[in-house]
């Protein structure tokens, strides 16, 4: 009979040790924190050993630990191996997702491609609307689902952006001149420009006028393109700050609030490839801080 601590306790030890941080790894394991520092506790007890050294600037791997990772997570790849060998002799899973349209086209599609690298024996379907068959839905909205697997993924973070040629010129003069940019919700404009100027301590006289947009992606295009000013969720133009087709023009950040979040139903929330897909979506947002 083997003699093995918990599998468990090892399990959530290659996590935290991956993340080094007890909060991620809670999040990416769907546990509490203090379930981590349970097992955690567990696991060193039954190793007579400290895995892990904990001070003000977070926590690191003892000698032991250093020394327990490599072969727990390579025990691990191999197990995962042999899983997915198998599942792949029966066919490729299929994985539904929905996704909202402007996260889909800002956010979603420019790391679509590390999602198939990472899910590569899943049959993937991306929606703009949920459907009885989905998986996962990525949901915009302030609260949890009840009766459903609900988790924060990202706060929105509005900022003020537009075409990087208008930054020589001063704010004031900008927002005076150039068409304030807004977008629809239900035929009403939403409250971004206001809620911002009222963080920045600006006139909301400056919101009064513009151009209306059913979406946020047409006002993102807009900016970029020079039509006007806009407040955008900075989440969802990383890409465009990233390679200069857009900029922002002042350091005020308006948080929340509203977000994005990643609803599974519970009988799809235990699948192997539906957990993939949560993991790979934490890892992702994650790279953005």
């Amino acid at each position: 009979m083997r003699r093995l601590p918990s599998l468990i306790a090892l399990r959530f030890f290659e996590e935290t040790a991956r993340h080094m941080s007890f909060n991620r790894a809670a999040i990416a394991l769907c546990v509490t924190q203090g379930a981590v520092s349970r097992q955690i506790k567990l696991l060193e007890e039954s190793l007579d050993a400290k895995l892990f050294e904990r001070d003000h600037k977070g926590i690191r791997l003892t000698p032991a630990g250093l020394q327990l990772l490599p072969c727990l997570s390579d025990a691990f790849d191999m197990i995962e191996r042999g899983f997915r060998q198998i599942a792949a002799a029966k066919g490729p899973c299929r994985l539904v997702v929905a996704v909202p349209p402007t996260f889909a086209t800002q956010w979603f599609a420019p790391r679509l491609a590390s999602l198939v690298m990472e899910l590569a024996d899943v049959e993937l379907s991306i929606r703009t609307e949920p459907s009885p068959d989905c998986h996962c839905h990525i949901r915009f909205a302030r609260h949890a689902l009840p009766r459903m697997h609900s988790e924060l993924l990202m706060t929105e973070r509005h900022v003020l952006v537009g075409t990087p040629r208008l930054l020589t010129q001063p704010l004031n003069r900008l927002l005076d001149e150039m068409p304030a940019l807004h977008v629809l919700h239900n035929d009403a404009r939403l409250e971004l420009w206001p809620n911002w100027l009222a963080q920045a301590e600006l006139p909301a006289r400056y919101s009064e006028n513009g151009i209306e947009f059913s979406t946020l992606e047409q006002a993102i295009r807009a900016a970029s393109k020079g039509a006007g000013l806009a407040v955008v969720d900075r989440n969802m133009i990383v890409e465009e700050l990233a390679n200069g087709t857009l900029a922002q023009f002042s350091s005020t950040e308006v948080v929340g609030p509203y977000g994005y979040w990643l609803d599974m139903a519970p009988h799809h929330a235990a699948l192997e490839h539906v957990q993939a897909f949560g993991s790979w979506m934490r890892d992702e947002v994650l790279k953005m801080e």
